[in-house]
């Protein structure tokens, strides 16, 4: 019997994990502000607000989701969504290798709703979203 659980390591095939990196933040927005905001779409692995060496707030945020159905959706119904009065950028990566194989369709469709940024007067140039992970760097311990 010892064969049986090995086949429960793989998670499911379409089910890989992804997270979502959220910024435009206001900066009172804490970690309870995002788990009760993203919990609601399914399974969190993890979430944090971006911090610097004093503690404010970076203004970035990542969730990330044990499917990528559920971080999908999460970003679906928040991208663009104000929170605290400023529209909240959400962007999806996937822990999963860049490359994909073709699916059956030859092109997918979700290029398409881009169209709709520019009703952000402007503001939607400014792809903030990649400076987040800054705020990690505060692991680092300096010698005393």
């Amino acid at each position: 019997s010892s064969g049986i659980n090995a086949e429960y390591g793989g998670g499911g095939a379409g089910k890989a994990p992804a997270k979502l990196i959220i910024s435009n933040l206001e900066y009172s927005v804490n970690d309870q502000d995002i788990r009760e905001l993203f919990s609601e779409f399914g399974a969190i692995r993890s979430y944090s607000v971006h911090y610097d060496r004093s503690g404010r707030s970076l203004g970035t945020a990542d969730v990330s989701y044990v499917t990528r159905g559920d971080a999908t959706k999460a970003m679906k119904t928040y991208n663009n969504v104000p929170l605290d009065g400023k529209p909240m950028i959400i962007e999806l990566v996937t822990d999963e290798p860049a490359y994909k194989p073709p699916a059956s369709r030859p092109y997918s469709g979700s290029g398409g709703n881009r169209s709709g940024g520019g009703r952000g007067r402007g503001r939607g140039q400014k792809r903030g979203g990649g400076g987040g992970g800054g705020g990690k760097e505060q692991k680092k311990q300096m010698p005393a």
